[in-house]
């Protein structure tokens, strides 16, 4: 973690605005490494296939036989490539945390990683939307979107559960990802093995939290994410609700 004694003379103080500009650098390098790869993949196939179907028209009549099949097949990769552009934008800029709070944000994108992905998910969320800093919202809501993409890469998974609740402290919120996938050794495992979770326990600590890891091979992976709060006025019960 980041030191914050604040009688830390001047040297610790530059020593510590260097590491907070380095961290908050790599975060924007990999998040745009992430991004550069979801553009090769996504658009760059559907590009490649939407041009090898619009060549194929192109030295056709309208009425030629398998013409209207080809722009059936042409319209579903535009259609494709419109619902990819979405997403990335909301991956890029998580709008909903604006209109509908981090609850809903949350519920909302396991909704649709369950659905593009086949793995069944569900969430359990605080009755009461959580005081969340703004900033610590936006992180919490990006360290979710990479560790369900850890699960989609790593994990082959076929459930996944996530929780997010108050700390019996009330001072602190968590948010908690767990799988069913294959799991492996956490007490021997390296962090700079994975930019993901490594990125996740340097931004969780960065912000005055901190991230755990539970996991054993065959057994699955439990990733718990905890932030403090503004204030502790919020119920523990909580409401389950399955996403389909």
């Amino acid at each position: 973690m980041l030191p914050t004694d604040d009688s830390a003379g001047p040297e610790s103080e530059i020593t510590r605005l260097r590491a907070m500009l380095a961290h908050a650098e790599e975060v924007r390098e990999i998040e745009k490494l992430q991004l550069a790869r979801e553009l090769h993949n996504d658009f760059g196939s559907a590009l490649t296939a939407l041009a090898m179907r619009l060549a194929i028209l192109s030295r056709q009549s309208a009425d030629a036989p398998g013409a209207a099949d080809q722009w059936t097949k042409a319209n579903a990769i535009l259609a494709t490539l419109a619902q990819t552009a979405r997403r990335i934008q909301s991956d890029l800029r998580p709008g909903a945390l604006d209109v509908v709070g981090l609850k809903l944000a949350l519920q909302e994108y396991l909704t649709d990683f369950s659905e593009r992905h086949a793995i069944d998910a569900s969430i359990s969320l605080p009755e009461q939307e959580p005081p969340l800093a703004r900033e610590h919202a936006v992180a919490l809501f990006r360290m979710f979107q990479q560790l369900l993409a850890n699960v989609r890469l790593h994990a082959s998974a076929r459930q996944v559960r996530v929780a997010l609740m108050l700390e019996p402290d009330g001072r602190s919120l968590c948010l908690s990802v767990a799988d069913d996938g294959m799991g492996f050794a956490a007490a021997a495992y390296d962090l700079d093995r994975s930019h993901g979770l490594r990125h996740i326990a340097e931004r969780a600590a960065f912000l005055g939290g901190s991230m755990q890891i539970d996991s054993a091979a065959g057994r699955g992976t439990s990733v718990r994410v905890v932030l403090p709060i503004a204030s502790s006025n919020i119920t523990t019960d909580s409401t389950k609700s399955a996403a389909p």
